[in-house]
């Protein structure tokens, strides 16, 4: 019946901004309003056996990683893209971690991502007429994503 366990609901938080912090580089402006792409995947192999032809033996493998992407206003600050334009003539490949911060500032969840290095850096269109905010993406890849 609903409403009569004694059990506790999960705290459950809304993150309010999230912070972003790669060792390598000298990141002045590290908050993000946006981040996407938290995703890993389990590849299935499918093996049909011969002779059994009533179902396909699916066999768990790789785990298959997400590009993230952080999206931010745009700030004179310059790391991100440098480290991106970089990564075209040798891949310079990082340790970078995501620290979800709750309504009153105090960190939540860390994602912590190994060996991330952009692949793709994307600004909004300039628009004299518009209202909205300049905002500038980074996407990374990763070789793989731990949640601390």
């Amino acid at each position: 019946m609903p409403g009569t366990s004694k059990e506790a609901l999960p705290d459950i938080r809304h993150g309010r901004h999230f912070a972003v912090q790669i060792p390598g580089l000298k990141l002045k402006v590290g908050y993000y309003t946006q981040i996407t792409g938290f995703s890993a995947q389990l590849d299935v192999l499918e093996y049909p056996e011969g002779g059994v032809n009533d179902y396909v033996h699916r066999l768990p493998t790789r785990i298959k990683q997400g590009n993230i992407t952080l999206k931010r206003g745009v700030t004179g600050e310059r790391a991100l893209y440098a480290w991106f334009k970089e990564t075209v003539v040798k891949a310079n490949p990082q340790d970078l971690s995501v620290t979800m911060f709750d309504s009153l500032g105090v960190p939540h969840t860390t994602w912590a991502f190994r060996n991330a290095y952009p692949t793709k850096w994307t600004s909004t269109d300039l628009n004299a007429g518009g209202t909205e905010f300049l905002t500038e993406s980074l996407e990374i890849a990763h070789a793989g994503m731990k949640v601390q």
